[in-house]
C-alpha cells in the first residue's frame, strides 16, 4: 500500500507549512496554522484529482502534484538563497531571479507532464521512495515543534507571575491617557548621525504644543515582547527571564505579564475603559485584555498567511514597479491596521470619558509601505518583518525606507494630536514612546558582537501633560519609569524610580539579556 498510493502529495503539500511553523513556532500560535494548512491540502487534492482525470493513473496524477505543489509554494527559500546569484558561464544579466524561477518552473513541470505521459512503467518504486523521502521531510519539522512544545510544558508552573494591583486614590477629573508606541522610532541624534536626518520640525511641533522630550531616553529592551511587557508593569523583567533560563525561547510565556499588566489593572480599577488595536502585527505583543481590542475590518491574513504567500510563486508573479493595488494583498492589509488604528485614535479623541488608549503601531518599523505621502511603497524581500537584514550591506534601502515612513508617521501623528488636544471636555496625558530604535546597524541579530546598541537603544520619547508640569520627569528617563510619573502625578501613587537601564538580547535566545547601558552612553 505504501508503494502503491501517492502519500507524498499531501506530506509534500504540507511540508512548506509545517517547516514555516516549526521555524516560527515561538512567534506563532498553532492555530493559526490550520486554516493555510487546510487550503494547501484540499488545493493540493483537487489539482492531483485533475491530474488523476488527464493520466487516468493516480501515482502519476500524485508524482504531478508533488510537484506542482513544491513549485508553488518554494519561491521564497529559493530566493533568499539564490536571486542574488548569477548564472554561471553566461555573460549578460542571466540570474537567478524571480522571472528564472517562473520559466524554470514552468519547464520543470512540462518536462515532467511529457515523461509521465510517455513512460508505461508503473513507477512503484519512485513512488515509495517520493513517500519515503516526504515523510522524513516533515518528520524533522514535527520533531522540532514536538520538541519546542514539550520544553515549553515544562515551564508551565512560572508562567503565572503574581499581580499586585494598587488601587490609586484619583484626583480631581480623571485624563484620557494615550499611549503612543510608535515601534522602531529613534529619537533625533541619532537620526541625524546615522541617517543624515533632521527630525527636529516633528520635535519642534511637539514642544510648541507643550510637550516634554526626554531627548536622552533609551528603551529598556532591544525586542517589543519584551519592552511593552516591562513599561506596562513598570518593572524589569530580571525575574523572570531567570526562571525561564538563558536557553528558553517561548515568547509567548511572557504573555500573562503582558495581558495582566500593573498600568492597566490599575487604571481599569478606576474605571477607565481601555482600547488597543491590532496594528503591531504580531499576536505576541497583541493587548487583547483590554475592554475593546479593534480588528481591522477586512484583515483576514494572519502574519502567518501572509508570509507563506509571500513564500509562494505568485510573489513572483507581482510586479515590483506598480503600486499594490489587487484586492487581497498581504501589504495592503499591513497598511490598512495602521491607518485604522490612527483613524480610531481619532475618533476617541471626541469621547468625554476616561480611555486608556494603547497604540502600539508597526511604523515607522520595516516593512517600509508608505512612503513620506502616505502613498503606497512596494517593499524588496529582505525588509519584510519576519525577515532580518543582511550582514553584509550597506543598508541604503533601509534608511531611505525608514525615513519615507517615518515622515509619514509625523504626519499621522500631528494630526491624532491636534484632534486630541481639541477636546477640552477632558483632559488628556499622551506618550509618544519608541519601543525600542531602528536597526540599520544591527548587524548581529543572533548574538552579541558586532552590532550598535547606541541606534537600537535610543529612542523617541515625548510626553504631555495637562498642566504641563513636567518636574517629575528627566531628559533620560526610560520607559520602565513612564507611568511611575504619570501615577505619582495623577493618582497619587507612591512609586520609586528605577535605575534607567538597557538589556540586549539575540532573537534565538531572548532570554538571554546583556546590560549594555554603558555602551550605549
Amino acid at each position: 500500500m505504501f508503494k502503491k498510493f501517492p502519500w507524498h502529495t499531501l506530506f509534500f503539500a504540507a511540508y512548506p507549512v509545517l517547516f514555516l511553523y516549526a521555524h516560527n513556532v515561538e512567534i506563532v500560535k498553532s492555530k493559526e496554522i490550520i486554516k493555510p494548512l487546510t487550503l494547501v491540502l484540499l488545493g493540493t487534492a483537487v489539482v492531483a484529482f485533475v491530474f488523476f482525470l488527464f493520466f487516468k493513473n493516480r501515482i502519476k496524477a500524485g508524482i504531478l502534484a508533488s510537484i506542482t505543489a513544491l513549485l508553488l509554494l518554494s519561491y521564497g527559500l529559493y530566493h533568499e538563497k539564490l536571486h542574488t546569484l548569477s548564472i554561471p558561464f553566461f555573460t549578460g544579466s542571466i540570474r537567478f531571479d524571480y522571472n528564472f524561477y517562473k520559466w524554470a518552473s514552468l519547464g520543470i513541470f512540462c518536462v515532467v507532464v511529457w515523461r509521465l505521459y510517455k513512460t508505461k512503467s508503473d513507477l512503484k518504486n519512485i513512488n515509495g521512495l517520493l513517500n519515503i523521502v516526504s515523510l522524513v521531510l516533515i518528520s524533522f519539522s514535527f520533531f522540532e515543534i514536538i520538541q519546542y512544545h514539550s520544553k515549553k510544558h515544562s515551564i508551565q508552573t512560572i508562567q503565572n507571575v503574581p499581580q499586585i494591583i494598587e488601587k490609586e486614590n484619583v484626583k480631581t477629573l480623571r485624563p484620557t491617557i494615550y499611549y503612543f508606541v510608535m515601534d522602531a522610532y529613534t529619537r533625533n541624534d541619532v537620526l541625524k548621525e546615522y541617517f543624515n536626518f533632521d527630525n527636529s520640525a516633528f520635535t519642534d511641533y511637539l514642544k510648541q504644543k507643550g510637550f516634554y522630550l526626554a531627548d536622552k531616553s533609551i528603551s529598556n529592551y532591544g525586542q517589543t515582547f519584551l519592552s511593552l511587557p516591562s513599561s506596562l508593569n513598570m518593572s524589569y523583567l530580571d525575574s523572570i527571564a531567570n526562571a525561564f533560563g538563558e536557553d528558553f525561547e517561548d515568547r509567548w510565556a511572557i504573555n500573562d505579564y503582558l495581558q495582566n499588566n500593573k498600568v492597566l489593572c490599575t487604571l481599569k480599577s478606576q474605571g477607565y475603559k481601555s482600547v488597543a488595536f491590532d496594528a503591531a502585527m504580531f499576536d505576541v505583543v497583541f493587548l487583547t485584555s483590554v475592554d475593546k481590542f479593534i480588528n481591522t475590518p477586512g484583515t483576514e491574513f494572519s502574519m502567518f498567511s501572509v508570509e507563506l504567500l509571500n513564500n509562494s510563486i505568485l510573489t513572483a508573479f507581482k510586479d515590483k514597479k506598480q503600486k499594490a493595488k489587487t484586492i487581497g494583498n498581504p501589504e495592503d492589509f499591513h497598511r490598512k491596521k495602521i491607518l485604522n488604528a490612527f483613524e480610531k485614535i481619532e475618533m476617541l479623541s471626541k469621547s468625554d470619558k476616561p480611555h486608556f488608549v494603547h497604540a502600539h503601531v508597526l511604523a515607522p518599523h520595516q516593512p517600509f509601505l508608505f512612503d513620506e505621502n502616505g502613498n503606497a511603497q512596494e517593499i524588496d524581500y529582505s525588509y519584510r518583518i519576519w525577515k532580518p537584514l543582511k550582514p553584509d550591506s550597506d543598508n541604503a534601502e533601509y534608511k531611505k525606507g525608514y525615513i519615507g515612513q517615518l515622515k509619514f508617521v509625523n504626519k499621522k501623528l500631528m494630526k491624532a494630536i491636534d484632534e486630541i488636544l481639541a477636546n477640552k471636555s477632558r483632559p488628556s496625558i499622551i506618550i509618544i514612546q519608541g519601543d525600542h530604535g531602528s536597526c540599520s546597524e544591527l548587524r548581529n541579530y543572533l548574538g552579541f558582537e558586532n552590532n550598535d546598541f547606541k541606534e537600537r537603544f535610543s529612542i523617541l520619547n515625548a510626553y504631555y501633560f495637562p498642566d504641563q508640569d513636567y518636574s517629575m520627569l528627566y531628559d533620560s528617563i526610560s520607559p520602565v519609569n513612564s507611568f511611575k510619573v504619570v501615577l505619582n502625578k495623577y493618582f497619587d501613587g507612591n512609586y520609586e524610580l528605577d535605575e534607567d537601564r538597557a538589556f540586549f538580547s539575540n532573537w534565538d535566545k531572548p532570554y538571554k539579556m546583556y546590560d549594555v547601558t554603558d555602551s550605549i552612553k
